[in-house]
């Protein structure tokens, strides 16, 4: 399936100016605006008034093809900051165009009618463990502004009716990831991986333990993101937690933020390491596609070889199930070719990589050779 291009609009209603932007920036509807915001926006626009107008006119189209509802949501994406905090606002433009483009042929058409819409697409239904009524892995584009990423990967949990009247359904796991493109190669870049949140509606670790079958759920997230790269035949990135928008100058202020700051960069150190992530571009870790975990721990005592190969076996049957019903709402797609540095979008190279450290050989579309077991060296939640 071809994409069809954002084009241009030629519409019956006038188009928004960018000081439009600046206003909607100013206004604190729905909480998300103010001050602090609009003085972004002016400053964004005097800047970089160009690519905002072209984004504008974005959004513009999307929202005469009934695609985006609300305007100003969708507009003040490029004001407001991105994760990776080296992210400028014409880059930025080119990422939302870009991931729009590519939305539209990722997906099928009525999976992303409902992304468009804000509405959640189910990609799997995982066998769901006792006392639950299902185990869902899901994907939307998220209610309210999340930096770090346009679509929120989830999988969630409800308890059965017979356990828990009026159960809420639970995300024990969310992943945030955006179609990107990283020194002209296309990526599926992780902004964010953490678990639970509700400090309420929760499930306890063991029996998070017992779902998953051992598997800690943001490590588990990372193995479906890889196989959603594979699908889609993108590359797969993380975020250099150095990298992370609370690592500027700007959040150094405030002892909050400096602890959130260290807290993040821990957590996703220790993901990243159990990846065996290699150096990327400024900002970026490279992960592999096909993960092959420190199989050595098999010659450990017959308890901890027992468990391995419980979670081994955990995931073969979901990676299956997985390559199976992805292709409901997903789009396979082949790889790219290195296009030499330029972008989809022909916009500013911003990224340069360094080619002692980022080897696009790195990305093999290989099936696993042996099966994949994963250890305990993961945490179990991220912020």
């Amino acid at each position: 399936m071809t994409a069809k291009p954002l084009a241009l609009p030629t519409p019956t209603h006038s188009l928004p100016s960018v000081w439009r932007g600046v206003a909607w920036a100013l206004s604190p509807s729905g909480g998300q605006g103010g001050p602090a915001l609009g003085w972004r926006a002016v400053l964004a626009t005097w800047r970089h008034g160009k690519p905002l107008r072209r984004w504008m006119a974005v959004v513009h189209d999307l929202h005469a093809r009934g695609l985006v509802q609300d305007q100003r949501r969708e507009y003040l994406r490029a004001i407001r900051p991105f994760v990776h905090r080296h992210t400028d606002v014409p880059t930025r433009v080119d990422q939302l165009i870009g991931h729009f483009d590519w939305m539209e042929a990722a997906f099928q058409p009525g999976a992303f009618e409902q992304l468009a819409q804000g509405k959640p697409v189910v990609l799997a239904e995982l066998p769901p463990p006792r006392g639950y009524d299902f185990m869902r892995l899901q994907v939307q584009r998220p209610a309210r502004h999340s930096p770090e990423g346009e679509l929120l990967l989830t999988l969630t949990l409800r308890r059965a009716r017979e356990v828990q009247p009026s159960a809420p359904a639970v995300d024990i796991a969310a992943l945030a990831f955006t179609r990107i493109r990283v020194d002209g190669l296309p990526c599926l870049a992780i902004g964010g991986v953490r678990g639970q949140r509700d400090p309420v509606a929760r499930v306890s670790s063991n029996e998070l333990a017992q779902a998953l079958h051992g598997w800690k759920p943001s490590v588990l997230m990372v193995r479906v993101a890889q196989e959603l790269a594979r699908h889609w035949g993108l590359h797969l990135v993380g975020l250099n937690p150095a990298s992370h928008q609370l690592h500027g100058w700007r959040y150094q202020w405030r002892p909050s933020h400096r602890q959130s700051a260290q807290r993040i960069y821990a957590s996703y150190d220790a993901l990243w390491e159990h990846f065996g992530v290699k150096k990327g571009p400024p900002g970026w870790l490279v992960l592999p596609l096909n993960s092959d975990e420190k199989l050595a721990a098999t010659a450990l005592s017959p308890e901890k070889r027992a468990r391995q190969t419980r979670r081994a076996d955990y995931w073969i049957r979901t990676r299956n199930l997985l390559r199976d019903q992805f292709r409901r709402h997903l789009v396979r797609q082949s790889p790219e070719p290195r296009r030499g540095g330029a972008t989809q979008n022909l916009g500013p190279k911003t990224i340069q990589a360094d080619a002692t450290d980022w080897d696009p050989e790195d990305f093999q579309h290989s099936e696993d050779i042996v099966p994949s077991r994963s250890l305990d060296t993961g945490p179990a939640s991220l912020d």
